[in-house]
């Protein structure tokens, strides 16, 4: 139900619904219309979602609606730069794999628990040349300049 939504996106964005309603300009007993799940429209559900950082559909809970996760990695990728967006890619398709492999190896359904990464030691797997550079640059004296 989209009062589900909006409650689960306010508790993760740590807003409450009148703070909500005071961003967008409007009056409380909008939100609690919305609590009652009565859906906003157009351009009022448009701001909620910009406001809390996800899609109109998924506050609507539309069939292949990307998750506020699904959102942010999106909006993520598109403000890296072109070497950000590589690693992404092949942490991605690495991750794909090993839950693939995961899951035909238990014929269990996908679990989607969360497990934190050292994306630093991942980058550093996929270019390891880079740490012996780094040490390299560490290691040069340093020279007044002339």
């Amino acid at each position: 139900m989209f009062s589900d939504r909006l409650a689960e996106a306010l508790k993760t964005n740590q807003i409450t619904g009148n703070a909500l309603c005071k961003r967008l300009g409007m009056e409380n007993r909008n939100y609690t219309n919305w609590r009652n799940n009565k859906i906003p429209r157009g351009e009022t559900l448009k701001q909620i979602a910009d406001v809390l950082n996800v899609s109109t559909d998924w506050l609507l809970e539309r069939e292949g609606a990307n998750t506020p996760d699904e959102e942010k990695l999106l909006r993520d990728y598109k403000d890296t730069d072109t070497g950000g967006k590589r690693i992404i890619l092949n942490i991605a398709d690495m991750e794909a794999k090993r839950s693939r492999s995961d899951r035909e190896q238990s014929d269990e359904p996908l679990n989607n628990t969360t497990k934190k990464i050292n994306f630093f030691d991942l980058a550093m797997k996929q270019n390891p040349n880079h740490q012996e550079q780094q040490n390299q640059e560490d290691n040069e004296e340093l020279k007044p300049f002339a």
